[in-house]
């Protein structure tokens, strides 16, 4: 099941608590061989060091707007867009970006648990939270209807091997008595869902095909970038198996893509067969 997306609120000043990396001084013999500066050399020195200083504070206050501003945006679990970071932490500065992500990522993890991913789309980011949900019943009310639904879609979509057309979803939803033309007494507004929410959230991928000769779109749905890093391909399989009352490996394909190479599925399908 999808991790859970952790508490956005933590206090902001965990984050401040997190020193950057002091320059090293010179050490006392050092200082003690070294002749002293004049006094002009020494006037000159002092604007020099507070500018340095400066710089530092700067950056570390640049980095606090920005892990405040990613927990922001990441409350409804859309893609966030890095002209948005630029914009909210940085003030439109986008130099300043690549001086400090690695150390917003870093604070990201050690400090909140989550893992700050780049995905293929330009200029934007999920953030996925490294603590696995153990249940879908620890999940509040909210959440447990919508990705009941939703861990239904990635199964089927998995078990067809890929992206799979638009109308063969609805007829595997309505198979199970979930329409898109009415609200649903469990999931409510099932269209919205998969149309929007889910889109929206990088669950899913939602892509339109031109087909010749056709006046409507067909629309194809695959997995996005967040099930593929919050979901177990694995534990999808082996929970759909058990309801079919079949083990996994009946499943060469399926079977692969979640467990890879490492086992032989011509060994396994003749212990099952004994």
């Amino acid at each position: 099941m999808p991790r859970s997306s952790g508490t956005l609120s933590q206090s902001q000043s965990s984050v401040a608590k997190v020193p950057r990396s002091g320059r090293a001084g010179p050490s006392q013999s050092q200082s003690q061989t070294q002749a002293r500066p004049s006094g002009s050399q020494q006037v000159a020195a002092g604007p020099s060091q507070q500018e340095n200083g400066s710089d530092d504070a700067d950056l570390d206050q640049m980095v606090i707007n920005m892990v405040k501003t990613i927990l922001n945006l990441s409350a409804n679990k859309h893609l966030i867009k890095k002209p948005d970071l630029v914009k909210n932490a940085l003030a439109g500065n986008s130099r300043l970006f690549p001086k400090i992500i690695d150390q917003v990522t870093n604070e990201l993890a050690e400090v909140y648990g989550y893992k700050l991913i780049e995905t293929d789309r330009n200029k934007s980011y999920i953030l996925v939270s490294t603590v696995t949900c153990g249940s879908v019943l620890d999940m509040n009310e909210d959440y447990r209807q919508k990705y009941t639904l939703l861990y239904l879609i990635l199964g089927y979509i998995f078990m067809k091997n890929g992206d799979i057309p638009e109308e063969s979803l609805w007829d595997f939803l309505a198979k199970l008595n979930i329409t898109d033309d009415e609200e649903h007494s469990f999931f409510g507004d099932v269209r919205k869902l998969v149309q929007e929410t889910f889109v929206k959230q990088a669950y899913l991928v939602r892509t339109k095909q031109v087909v010749e000769g056709m006046n409507d779109d067909r629309y194809f749905y695959g997995w996005g970038v967040r099930a593929e890093h919050e979901l177990s391909k694995c534990d999808i399989l082996e929970s759909i198996c058990k309801l079919m009352g079949k083990p996994s490996i009946c499943y060469i394909t399926q079977h692969t893509k979640a467990y890879g190479l490492n086992d032989d599925p011509d060994d396994s399908m003749d212990n099952t067969q004994g």
